[in-house]
């Protein structure tokens, strides 16, 4: 019982009484004083339990309000009873009396009130609870009374399923036909035998065989006869158990077929095709092997369930093919396939490509035993011999030709026979019964008989003559023709008029017998060749012409360039006496023309055009022609064409402009685009009247190089630069500038951030080298307030460079500079430098470490013109360039080659070119010589007559030359220099100077090269050279009277390998070597002077560590530095690193860590031993500088850069969307992710399905937010994993389920609600059964009388696909229930569903009488209900009047 008090403020208590109100009783009360003045507590103790009246009066007066009522309740006599099991989707009941508990509030929760309550009375204090449970779990039952736990509670309810169907055997998903499949099933007693129907693909029921097992347990049998979809409804009480119907697929292995199963050969694919159309859903296993060993193999999907299989067999052996289907062996499996050896049989012969008709064709057939096959000791030979082969020839007429195959004793086969028809002959060869390789062979049969000419008859002198020939009969082949007179041939144009039909014309010039030689396939036609008798038109005499025997060559015959010199070499091939050229431009005039005879006896001549358009070029002797007709030469002028209509160029927009090329004369117009280094893509499009439009679509904000060539050479104006804008600068922060994408090694590169007034402290630039590590970046405040960041790259390669706003990238950030090194570009395969005219100059460039950049070759000719140029990639080598060049004319040839606008390595090249039977000189005594050596070099004339004369002269003296004959015409020269300079050496040969003269040698005297301060002043007592590892050794050199050279240093470390020296220039004569040397031992540093040693090299060298040296004082000291926090550190985390000095000496240690935003405190903790502890925390993320001193002195390799980045918090990136659960295939997935919350980091996606990867697509807004696409490629469960920063977002990876496409005629629709009733006794509901339709929505709409029904639908879960509809009629008419899926109707709908009042209207309309809707029934109005529901992951829906389920 509960106790009560009573309070009554400021009076006085004269008389209380509490009369308990259900019996009547006085309940015992004390009064007491609280303390305060006129203030009083009551307390009283009821026993019972309801309503009690407390009666109060003051002075023998009732207050107002008495008397008052106090409601007294006892939980503890509250009684439940019921039943504490319960099943599944079955209501469980239990009883709660409150009789004796007084008055309250009873309330009821069913496992936290998930589980739906229902209460009913069942008399005064007596309540039945239901509700019904959806799972086989315990369900927890809680009760409280006023707020209060009633005795017992909670309850637990355990409930289990009412019925449940147990797989037997190898399970119900796939069953093969013909083959009993079972399952048990489980139910509760009191539900009875279950109720089993099984429905075939084609809606026939099967017979089922139900056996009682045990109290509760049936065991259910059937036979699937047909392949496909069967469904298994299993009923208890009339109601699905749980699942049902379920969906069980039957398949027949032995409808797998194996077909195209031939024979392979080793090393070869190996092909069959698999078709599994017919039998059913499965699995397709497929194993192939040999000697027990599996063979790997290649399955292709071709569709529609069949499959092309291929594998590579290694070994000449029969293979075993297995396939299996759902662990079945398809029928004649494991299958044999027969692979022979690799070297198959060789066919050869005439007959493998054409043959004449009624000639014997010949086939030679070697057997070629396997290597290894035969352990004879005649090898090949004698394992041949036992085999046999068969050729079987066919005509194009399918006939069989008569082939005869006999067997030499070298084991090789001959096969003869003789076509008869004109065509394509085919040749099956078989070697052992097996085809060999290439078999059957085609063989096309000609006839040269069935050539026929027509109109060939007498010709006039200057008039066209035409004839016809006619080898549509004579087979496929190759028609030779040529027209010629007993001195020279005639030029003839050949039309081709049908297939194998010509017409032939040429023009004779002269009153002479003409004859056209005519061959088909390199054999004469009969009567070839045939005569054309050719005459004088009347009136016209003949004139006598001398025969045209010269040859002209040279690119003065090709297109020449306005002002440019032509030159062509004449062969005269024997006319003596001089020979002159005749050059005649467009409008007559005469272009003067020099001639001049070369030593080898060719005439050269060279012209020099002033007009565009084309020049006639006649060679003459005496006033007459001695060449072929004339030749014509087209000039054109490079600089008429110019660029016009240039148009501001934007990029990421189709960008324009002309050239006009109308005065320029012909040629063939080029274009090139290049930005930072790459080549953009552009079209040319011919507009008319000379003038052609270019078109290129810039994507970087950089000018671009635009380079127009003619005919290879350049227009006027080019190469010219276009800038190329960005049209966002000025609305949005970005950076721009070259810098961005371009950038030379060891070179200051530069760019802007636009910062639209922003704070420099908000911007940070992060630049990461090729192999990940931070490069130092600079940022300095323009004027307009604008970022010039300024950073040199070391290496070349592609670096990123990543500009932010804080915590937000900007526009295009990262962007990605290529940073190119010319001087790692290296020239290849050179090979002589010294060429003849018309021999190829070729070499390679070699691009592999110098990065990525534009590059240019121009070749300069020995007349100072520019020549047109090819730069072709070499096929064998990446990275690697091929120039080739021809040069006409001899002299020198200057090669430029520049890499991102700067000279290589080598450039310019230069390759002397020489004249065929010229004598040429060579040697090093003609580039350099050293003072009191002697230079020598060689002279060849050989076949010439004379001999070489030399003449050597120094800046102040004469040289005395020998020459000694070493061989017929070669002669070994030799002169010793006596002072330093540029000397003339002048080489003659009979007395014309040879190519190249005269040369200028330097010479030099290595031994005048002065090292300032002597080398005592830099070698120990031994006269090593003291290094100090680490440190820069300078040693400064006087050149000044050594002579013109350059001096070159090379070193060598203890292991063999280069150490970097360099040399530099130092004021005035004198130079200076820097040698940094990197590990400690002996050096070797070896020095030259114009390629000539000085006297003490190589130079011996000994590095020792710090303090070995005089300078130890300016070394870095030996501080170790170790720990993450000298690399990067995150923000707002505690980094630290180790400072170990313990081997530097007394001293301590000073760090700072400054950066462009903020300074870094760093603290440091004494560990002892001199060895301290260094922490730092980070704030502001960005690029910092770490430099640490120990005693003042800087230790080595400081300062260092530190990298701090932001935290990246994958905890705090928000993902939404359907597109995280559910999708369907064929359609976009979308999800949203939010970042703006988890700081700055890399956003990835990955998305993986059961066997494929999805396509994902990111796609940023800007803001800190993105979506995200996901592409499937099939269905079933994938795996989408999202991270931020490298770590999981919350609920990666998701689950998102992918169903397949929608297909509507998989759904059922069944039940007494789309079958005719009478409305009493009318059940409206029916099942919709989605399994296997695929991803979609389920619309259900029912028309009927108005007012007269509501549509419901409803699942037991969310994984359940199968959906109960009611729609519980109350008027009788005509309802027609449509139902759709994916907004398609299903199979059956619209169902028709009529509606009766009584059983015998029912009657009466099956036996073909009124329905409701007849004029018995009179006018009713119709209106329609829908409802929705989504498959595939998405919540399902109501549409309409009905709530969201």
């Amino acid at each position: 019982m509960y106790s009560s008090l009573f309070k009554s403020l400021c009076m006085f208590i004269s008389k209380m009484e509490i009369i308990f109100s259900p019996g009547g009783q006085a309940v015992p009360a004390q009064v007491k004083e609280t303390g305060a003045p006129h203030a009083f507590q009551v307390e009283f103790t009821p026993r019972t339990a309801g309503e009690h009246r407390i009666m109060l009066a003051y002075r023998q007066v009732p207050v107002a309000g008495s008397p008052f009522s106090c409601k007294v309740y006892d939980v503890s006599a509250i009684r439940v009873t019921g039943a504490a099991h319960g099943l599944v989707s079955k209501p469980v009941t239990f009883l709660v009396e409150t009789r004796e508990a007084g008055p309250g509030n009873l309330e009821v929760t069913v496992n936290g009130g998930r589980v739906p309550t229902s209460a009913q009375a069942q008399g005064p204090h007596t309540y039945a609870i239901s509700f019904t449970p959806r799972e086989a779990v315990p369900h927890t039952v809680d009760l409280r009374f006023n707020g209060e736990d009633v005795p017992g509670s909670p309850f637990e309810c355990l409930v289990s399923e009412a019925a449940r169907v147990v797989p037997g055997g190898e399970g119900l998903e796939k069953v093969s036909v013909g083959r009993p499949a079972s399952f048990t099933v489980e139910a509760d007693i009191s539900l009875g035998r279950p109720e089993v129907s099984v429905l075939g693909p084609a809606r026939r029921s099967l017979t089922t065989d139900v056996v009682a097992q045990a109290p509760g347990r049936y065991s259910v049998s059937f036979s699937p006869a047909d392949v496909g979809d069967h469904s298994v409804e299993v009923k208890l009480g009339g109601s699905h158990i749980e699942g049902s119907p379920f969906l069980v697929k039957a398949y027949d292995a032995s409808k797998v077929k194996v077909t195209d199963i031939n024979s392979g050969v080793v090393s070869k694919p190996v092909f069959f095709s698999i078709n599994a159309s017919q039998a059913g859903a499965g699995n397709l296993e497929i194993i192939v092997s040999v000697g027990g060993r599996n063979v790997p193999n290649y399955v292709q999907a071709e569709g529609n369930a069949k499959f092309r299989v291929n594998f590579k067999p290694q070994e000449a052996a029969p293979h075993s093919l297995s396939v299996r289907f759902n662990g079945e062996p398809v029928p004649g499996s494991p299958f044999t396939c027969r692979v022979l050896p690799g070297s198959q049989a060789l066919v050869s012969g005439s007959a493998l490509k054409m043959a004449p008709a009624g000639r014997v064709a010949q086939l030679l057939i070697d057997p070629q035993a396997p290597a290894g096959g035969s352990d004879a000791p005649d090898g090949g030979a004698s394992a041949s011999s036992s085999a046999s082969c068969t050729v079987t020839v066919t005509s194009p007429s399918g006939l069989t030709a008569p082939a005869r195959v006999t067997h030499n004793r070298e084991g090789r086969f001959c096969a003869e026979f003789t076509p008869t028809e004109v065509g394509r002959y085919s040749m099956a060869v078989n070697v052992d019964g097996e085809p060999v390789k290439g078999s059957p062979f085609a063989c096309n049969v000609y006839d040269v008989g069935k050539v026929k000419i027509t109109g060939l008859g007498p010709a006039k002198v200057g008039k066209p003559a035409t004839f016809t020939v006619d080898a549509s009969e004579a087979g496929e082949g190759t028609l030779e023709l040529v027209v010629s007179t007993e001195r020279t041939t005639v030029k003839a144009e050949v039309v081709a008029c049908a297939r194998g039909l010509y017409d032939v014309t040429f023009v004779p010039h002269e009153s002479t017998p003409h004859f056209v030689n005519i061959s088909f396939n390199e054999e004469d036609v009969p009567g070839s060749p045939f005569q054309c008798e050719v005459v004088e038109i009347s009136g016209r005499r003949p004139h006598p012409r001398e025969p045209r025997v010269v040859s002209v060559r040279g690119d003065g015959l090709k297109d020449v360039a306005v002002g440019t010199t032509a030159i062509m070499d004449i062969d005269p091939r024997g006319l003596e006496g001089r020979l002159d050229m005749e050059v005649t431009g467009p409008m007559g005039t005469r272009v003067p023309c020099a001639m001049r005879r070369l030593p080898s006896g060719l005439w050269r001549a060279e012209y020099r055009p002033v007009s565009v358009g084309p020049h006639s070029v006649a060679v003459l002797q005496d006033g007459q022609p001695v060449s072929k007709t004339p030749y014509t030469v087209h000039i054109f002028d490079p600089r008429q064409a110019r660029v016009v209509e240039l148009e501001d160029a934007f990029c990421h927009r189709a960008a324009t402009f002309k050239v006009d090329s109308s005065t320029a004369g012909r040629g063939v117009l080029t274009v090139s685009v290049r930005a930072a280094g790459q080549e953009v893509k552009n079209t040319i499009r011919d507009v008319g009247e000379g003038l052609h439009e270019v078109i290129f679509h810039p994507k970087l904000a950089v000018p671009h190089r635009v380079d127009v060539k003619l005919n290879g050479m350049h227009i006027a104006g080019c190469p010219m630069e276009i800038p190329v804008r960005n049209p966002a600068v000025g609305q949005d922060v970005m950076a721009t500038g070259i810098g961005l994408y371009q950038s030379r090694a060891g070179r200051a590169t530069t760019f802007v951030i636009e910062t639209l007034g922003h704070p420099a402290k908000d911007f940070d630039v992060l630049i990461t080298g090729p192999q990940g590590a931070a490069v130092p970046v600079r940022c300095y405040q323009q004027k307009d307030g604008n970022l010039l960041a300024e950073f040199t790259a070391s290496n070349a390669g592609s670096y990123k460079i990543e500009v932010s706003q804080g915590a937000r990238a900007v526009r295009g950030s990262p962007y990605y500079c290529q940073v190119y090194d010319a001087s790692k570009v290296k020239l290849a395969d050179v090979g002589s430098q010294s060429v003849s005219v018309n021999d190829k100059i070729a070499f390679k460039l070699v691009r592999k470490d110098a990065g990525f950049a534009e590059l240019d070759v121009t070749v300069t000719s020995p007349l100072g013109q520019d020549l047109p140029l090819e730069v072709k990639s070499s096929p064998d080598e990446s990275d690697t360039d091929l120039i080739e060049f021809c040069p006409s004319v001899a002299g020198n040839y200057r090669f430029c080659i520049t890499y991102g606008g700067e000279e290589v390595p080598g450039s310019p090249l230069t390759f002397m070119v020489e004249d065929l039977g010229v004598a040429k000189a060579s040697g090093d005594g003609l580039t350099c010589g050293q003072v009191d050596c002697p230079a020598t070099f060689k002279v060849v004339g050989t076949g010439l007559l004379g001999k070489p004369s030399v003449q050597v002269d120094g800046p102040d003296s004469t040289a005395t030359c020998t020459l000694e004959e070493e061989a017929d015409g070669v002669y070994s020269v030799s002169y010793t220099p006596r002072e330093v300079g540029v000397f003339d050496v002048q080489v003659l040969w009979d007395g014309t100077p040879v190519p190249g003269s005269p040369f200028h040698p330097k010479v030099v005297d290595s031994r005048k090269v002065r090292v300032i301060g002597g080398w005592e002043a830099f070698t120990d007592a031994e006269g090593r050279l003291e290094l100090a590892l680490h440190q820069t050794k300078k040693i400064s050199l006087e050149l000044g009277e050594a002579g013109p050279g350059q001096l070159t240093a090379e070193c060598r470390g203890p292991a063999g390998d280069a150490v970097p020296v360099a040399v530099e220039a130092a004021g005035g004569s004198r130079a200076r070597l820097l040698l940094t040397p990197r590990a400690p031992g002996e050096h070797l540093l070896y020095l030259q002077f114009g390629g000539f040693p000085l006297p003490r090299s190589p130079v011996l060298a000994i590095a020792d560590g710090p303090g070995a040296s005089s300078g130890a004082s300016a070394q870095p000291v030996r501080v170790v530095l170790t720990g993450r926090g000298l690399a990067g550190a995150r923000a707002h985390e505690e980094a630290e690193f180790t400072i170990d000095g313990s081997q530097a000496g007394p001293g301590l240690p000073e760090v700072t860590l400054t950066g462009m935003k903020a300074d870094i405190r760093v603290n440091l903790q004494h560990l002892g031993g001199n060895v301290y502890r260094a922490t730092y925390t980070p704030v502001v993320p960005g690029a910092y500088l770490l430099n640490v001193m120990w005693s003042d002195r800087q230790v080595k390799g400081c300062p260092l850069k530190v990298a701090v980045t932001a935290v990246a918090d994958a905890s705090r990136v928000i993902c939404s969307g359907d597109g995280l659960r559910v999708g369907t295939v064929g359609k976009e997935i979308r999800s949203f992710i939010d970042t703006r919350r988890a700081g700055p980091g890399e956003l990835t996606a990955h998305c993986v399905g059961p066997h494929k990867v999805a396509y994902c697509e990111l796609y940023e807004h800007g803001d800190g937010t993105f979506t995200l696409n996901v592409k499937p490629q099939e269905a079933g469960r994938h795996a989408l994993t999202i991270k931020y920063g490298g770590e999981h977002v919350t609920g990666s990876p998701f689950a998102l389920r992918v169903a397949g496409a929608p297909d509507p005629s998989k759904v059922r629709v069944y039940g007494p609600g789309v079958e005719h009733g009478v409305l009493a006794t009318f059940q409206s509901r029916f099942i919709c059964d989605t399994r296997g339709a695929g991803a979609g929505q389920l619309t259900v709409r029912i028309r009927g009388p108005k007012g007269a029904f509501r549509v419901e639908m409803q699942r037991e879960s969310q994984k359940d696909r199968t959906i109960l509809c009611k729609y519980d009629p109350t008027e009788p008419g005509d309802y027609r229930v449509e139902v759709k899926w994916a907004g398609e109707l299903v199979p059956g709908s619209p169902f028709v569903v009529m509606i009766f009042d009584t059983q015998e209207e029912l009657n009466r309309f099956l036996q073909g009488s009124h329905s409701p809707g007849s004029e018995l029934y009179g006018s009713v109005g119709y209106s329609t209900g829908y409802a929705h529901m989504n498959f595939g992951g998405a919540q399902p829906s109501w549409r309409g009047s009905q709530a969201q389920l």
